[in-house]
């Protein structure tokens, strides 16, 4: 049984995005979207951590500083039933700024965890590959994975809507049997 506090969300969206409102967002979403809906619960219990307004992050001369918020975004994923993690792909793997803020959970951490990774990339070996390291570090850090990681086409992102109902069809029976078996 989970110790799970009441305030906090069921399903957390963690977009590991170094820009604000991306498409990473808009997918990791879509499939939170499809999987409540086949689950048949209520997307208004989604919480959206989007690294970038969260981790001070700066791609020019000027310092970045996080947004100043009361919520502790570490709790939120800690205690989420379901957690969908979507990065960009970068040089192969998910972002630096997503591993800067997984590495602040430690082993088997996120235990009672349910978690979906997803992967935006140009190239279809960067999108498995950085789709599957993600999996991995969220498995390393106790998450369960039960189905496999969707990894998106740039090139498919107008599509993205019906790629996450496709994926949600495959995968919606895993994980809602592995979230009632984590509850």
């Amino acid at each position: 049984m989970s110790d799970r506090p009441s305030s906090t969300p069921d399903v957390v969206v963690l977009v590991g995005n170094p820009r604000a409102g991306s498409r990473t967002r808009g997918t990791a979403e879509a499939v939170a979207a499809a999987l409540l809906d086949r689950l048949n619960e209520s997307p208004s219990a989604v919480q959206v951590l989007e690294l970038a307004e969260i981790v001070g992050v700066s791609f020019g001369p000027e310092p970045a500083y996080g947004a100043k918020t009361d919520a502790d975004p570490f709790a939120a994923v800690r205690s989420a039933r379901l957690l969908v993690v979507a990065t960009p792909t970068y040089k192969g793997s998910y972002t630096g700024l997503l591993k800067i803020f997984l590495d602040q959970f430690g082993h088997r951490e996120l235990a009672e965890v349910v978690a979906v990774p997803i992967a935006v990339a140009a190239a279809p070996a960067h999108a498995e590959a950085a789709a599957s390291a993600l999996r991995d570090v969220l498995v390393e850090l106790g998450a369960q994975v039960p189905a496999p990681p969707l990894a998106v086409l740039e090139s498919q992102l107008a599509d993205v809507s019906d790629i996450a109902a496709q994926w949600a069809d495959q995968h919606t029976t895993a994980i809602g049997a592995q979230r009632a078996g984590v509850a």
